[in-house]
């Protein structure tokens, strides 16, 4: 089977198990059975079979089906999808049944193969370490579990996208176990966002090269470069890049230089690129040497404020020390004095200004969100506004504009428009901007258009054989404007 058409498949039954039409999913899961040629098509046909089971509550059913998948992939020797969490899904389903020791055992295999394939900062490895975990308690091995659960915790740090949501139940996880053992002072660290206990030794991975850093400056400059719109924004990364370069000239050479803050504020409304545009600015200053690393930690109010008195500085020193040598972004920034003068959110402003006083050769810190909302929060501390006087403004997307967005998706997907989706997407984007209001999400917007528009194309080709399956046409194309425009 084609792998086109096999994905269309895949992506079909996803959908129907999301939205929960498990008779749509039934169908399209006999449909891949019916039409399988190799090991890799039946193994995925046995595991949308064993999910449907799963969802229907026959869980030995299930785990049969999943093994069955599990070994299709073995032989097919596609460990891509053993990684991917066909092996997770096995173990999750034998703790379901109550086997938590052959849950231990496939979940210590998923661990490993996506820990091989992936590494530890990503979350399917998340996923099957918090499994693991489970069955390690279950089975009386509560010091495996912390183990487990301590890797887990610095995978959904690192993994991205980022969801302090996840992360933050993934370190309760980790600090009720670290109580089971006997380690309370490291639970209490690591409820309050902090280390369960000394900071790991340096990475001794050997420093890029000035010509490493350099290359990798050069990219990130023409990655900025080629984002649609912008033009304001990236003169101005460009005018901030030069002067770091001059005065970085300027010192070496003896001169006197006034000092040069590299924090920013980002503000406009969401879906402009402001994340993108951090993240590659962080690559910027890593290759000008005014970072040595350049990452990018990104986090909201929940990222840094605690619920309890005395948990908030030790949150937001646990997320400043990550971001040392990179880019701290704190999204909705104004969102940390929303609560009134005895909320913990201008504790934890207290705390980062003072880090960034501490390292502000080491820290760039970027506050990014609405103007108005972050006009008010410049105007709530005396310190805010000297610590961060450039702020580059964000404007909305013009229709034209999203409509390249939407191409360039198209392109990168190996998709085509015909010409009446084409003219479709203009006539959407146009009626878009027209009833835009303050929470219009711009290319999120674009994103969700995309999506939906790959889904009805699914539906639409799905069963004509002879049907090109990268093409989409205007009916395709569906977005319904907000019953009335929405407020500015």
């Amino acid at each position: 089977m084609p792998t086109d058409r096999l994905e269309l498949l895949r992506t079909t039954f996803e959908r129907a198990m999301t939205e929960g039409r498990l008779r749509d999913a039934e169908q399209t899961a006999e449909r891949l059975a019916r039409a399988a040629t190799g090991p890799a098509e039946t193994a995925l046909a046995d595991r949308m079979q064993g999910r449907l089971a799963l969802a229907r509550g026959d869980k030995e059913q299930a785990e049969a089906l999943l093994a069955r998948a599990v070994d299709g992939a073995r032989q097919a020797g596609r460990m891509d999808l053993l990684a991917g969490g066909w092996l997770a899904d096995l173990g999750a389903t034998r703790i379901a049944r109550g086997d938590h020791a052959g849950a231990r055992e496939v979940l210590q295999e998923a661990v490993d193969t996506a820990n091989r394939l992936r590494g530890d900062g990503d979350w399917a490895t998340v996923r099957a370490l918090r499994l693991l975990a489970s069955a390690c308690r279950a089975v009386g091995d509560p010091a495996a579990a912390v183990a487990a659960l301590e890797r887990a915790a610095g995978g959904a740090a690192d993994a991205r996208p980022l969801d302090p949501d996840v992360l933050r139940v993934v370190r309760q996880e980790l600090a009720d176990a670290l109580t089971q053992v006997g380690r309370g002072a490291d639970a209490t660290r690591v409820a309050a966002g902090g280390p369960p206990a000394a900071p790991a030794a340096a990475s001794t991975a050997p420093e890029p090269t000035p010509e490493e850093r350099e290359a990798d400056m050069r990219a990130a400059l023409e990655e900025l470069h080629a984002l649609v719109g912008l033009a304001g924004i990236k003169a101005e990364v460009e005018r901030l890049k030069d002067l770091i370069i001059v005065q970085g000239r300027r010192r070496e050479s003896g001169k006197r230089t006034p000092d040069v803050s590299l924090h920013l504020v980002f503000s406009g409304p969401p879906g402009t690129g402001k994340t993108t545009v951090a993240r590659l600015l962080g690559r910027i200053y890593a290759g000008i040497g005014a970072l040595s690393r350049g990452h990018l930690v990104e986090v909201d109010r929940a990222g840094l404020v605690a619920g309890y008195i005395g948990q908030t500085a030790p949150k937001v020193d646990a997320v400043v020390q990550q971001a040392l040598d990179g880019v701290l972004f704190i999204d909705e920034a104004y969102a940390l004095v929303r609560g009134g003068e005895s909320d913990f959110g201008h504790e934890a402003l207290a705390a980062l200004l003072k880090r960034m006083e501490d390292d502000r050769e080491r820290l760039v810190v970027v506050l990014a969100g609405y103007e108005d909302e972050i006009e008010e929060l410049l105007s709530s501390n005396p310190g805010l506004r000297s610590r961060f006087p450039t702020q580059l403004r964000f404007p909305s997307y013009t229709p034209e504009e999203l409509g390249e967005i939407f191409r360039r998706m198209a392109t990168r997907y190996d998709y085509r428009l015909t010409p009446a989706a084409d003219l479709r997407l203009t006539e959407i984007c146009a009626e878009m901007v027209a009833t835009a209001g303050r929470g219009f999400g711009n290319a999120r917007e674009i994103r969700n258009l995309f999506e939906d528009a790959i889904a009805a194309n699914a539906s639409r080709v799905v069963d004509e054989t002879a049907a090109d399956l990268s093409l989409l046409d205007a009916p395709d194309l569906v977005w319904t404007p907000p019953a009335e425009p929405r407020p500015g």
